[in-house]
């Protein structure tokens, strides 16, 4: 004789019941969208906070370096205060931009399948040493020439140059962060190759197209609109495509034999 051990009923998967687990993964995907926002936002609060107290030594060495002998001037009481907040912001960036990477890549790095995520932990200290290179490249190089010609144009015009802080230091660090981002397209295109979706022979087929296009950008990057300036902008990019372009063709031997079945 069988006995019959009471079960508990099975919870039919309803269309209603599917919906509320899809919607309970998505609300736990925000929650954790915010808490990686919220650590990477309070990194650059607090490295901000700390450089605060250090702008007025931040700034004079600006002064110093990209326009020596000219005397910035504020035209409101509360421009050098602003000064100092938009440097302070700068450098909590800058010093925090590994975490701020850190998390980015922790909350995306769930979706992605095993390979993709070592291409990406690959490609994260090359992207921030090719933005340290921009930076680098456009204050020792490019930023004293631009100012340095612009100088020398309006003394040559028999005019006394009158730079107000706010937009003088702003123009600096536009240009700065222009040059940290272009530098990015070596790794880029060497990303988007890595996944199939660019090759060299496409790139170099492409030049053509990718110098109307570099032009057209460093009309639109420029901050001041100075040819000299859209010049400095468009020579270094169209260089750092044709290193992509090398780049790109020395690593897909590689890639190809990752691809390719043992």
């Amino acid at each position: 004789m069988s006995t019959q051990t009471p079960s508990t009923p099975e919870r039919a998967v309803t269309p209603a019941r599917r919906n509320d687990e899809a919607e309970m993964t998505f609300t736990e995907h925000l929650a954790e969208l915010r808490t990686r926002l919220i650590i990477a936002l309070a990194t650059v609060a607090v490295l901000s906070l700390i450089a605060f107290p250090l702008m007025p030594q931040l700034l004079v060495l600006l002064e110093r370096y990209f326009i020596p002998g000219i005397q910035l001037h504020v035209f409101s009481p509360a421009e050098i205060i602003r000064v100092y907040i938009k440097l302070s912001l700068l450098v909590g960036v800058v010093a925090g931009f590994p975490v701020v990477l850190y998390e980015a890549y922790a909350f995306v790095a769930p979706a992605l399948d095993r390979r993709l995520r070592s291409r990406v932990l690959w490609y994260a200290i090359p992207s921030l040493l090719m933005s340290v290179a921009g930076i680098a490249f456009c204050g020792l190089l490019v930023l004293p020439i631009v100012l340095r010609a612009l100088l020398s144009i309006t003394q040559q015009s028999g005019l006394v140059g009158t730079y107000q802080l706010d937009p003088t230091i702003g123009f600096i660090v536009i240009l700065l962060g222009i040059f940290a981002v272009m530098f990015q397209l070596p790794i880029v295109l060497s990303l988007l190759a890595s996944v199939g979706i660019v090759n060299s022979k496409m790139l170099s087929d492409k030049w053509r197209h990718a110098m109307i296009v570099i032009l057209i950008l460093a009309g639109i990057g420029a901050p001041d609109g100075n040819p000299l300036t859209m010049l400095l902008l468009a020579a270094p990019l169209a260089a750092l495509y044709l290193v992509s372009i090398v780049v790109v063709r020395l690593t897909e031997p590689r890639l190809h034999s990752q691809e390719s079945p043992a």
